[in-house]
């Protein structure tokens, strides 16, 4: 899940938008989950999403609920083994990507990068002791530096096939599952610069 940048040659149309109970949805860092690993995975039962995301089935069953009511996940099927009947979830809308459109508010937006970011953080400490090597999962970092409108629409085409190479991934024997969230955003100086002052404009000195 992440923010919609301008169509790229790796994407040639533009994602359908989310509405505002969408996007206030995905605000919730488990719904977060929830839909990246529909996403990346594929349909999946309670039962299979509670194995990817480490975390108990029985408590993904509101957060299905919440996803279903505003149309993120569907139900798709149900299956049957032995006397056992149960649903099989799937996004509803592909591929899910938030943009900044009214009606959507902008701090509803805030609030589904914030949970984001704090997703990933947990995770970073987590792995902060046992991660090493040219095989590493585990960066972190900043830069800052000054854009033409060329190199903006490079860095943001790099970005969208980053995200879309992670997100590629399927669950496999010898695969590593692993997250990776960013920011981008302008970073104007804090204070303005001052304007030099006319030479011809200003006062002269009596002798």
């Amino acid at each position: 899940l992440y923010t919609f940048s301008p169509v790229s040659p790796a994407r040639p149309s533009t994602p359908p938008p989310l509405s505002p109970a969408q996007v206030r949805a995905l605000a919730g860092p488990v719904r977060q989950e929830l839909v990246d690993v529909l996403e990346s995975a594929g349909a999946r039962s309670v039962a299979e999403l509670g194995t990817l995301l480490g975390r108990p089935a029985d408590a993904l069953y509101h957060h299905l609920r919440r996803l279903e009511k505003v149309g993120l996940v569907v139900e798709r099927e149900r299956r049957k083994e032995g006397r056992h009947v149960f649903a099989v979830y799937d996004l509803a809308l592909r591929p899910l990507r938030l943009n900044y459109a009214a009606p959507v508010r902008p701090a509803d937006i805030g609030r589904v990068v914030a949970a984001a970011q704090r997703l990933t953080w947990r995770e970073f400490q987590r792995a902060l002791a046992v991660s090493a090597g040219p095989q590493r999962t585990l960066r972190g970092g900043r830069a800052k530096g000054w854009v033409t409108p060329q190199r903006l629409a490079r860095v943001n085409a790099l970005l969208e096939q980053l995200v879309e190479t992670v997100a590629a991934g399927k669950p496999e024997p010898d695969a590593m599952p692993i997250s990776l969230s960013f920011v981008l955003a302008p970073s104007p100086s804090k204070r303005a610069p001052r304007a030099v002052q006319n030479p011809s404009k200003s006062r002269s000195v009596r002798p």
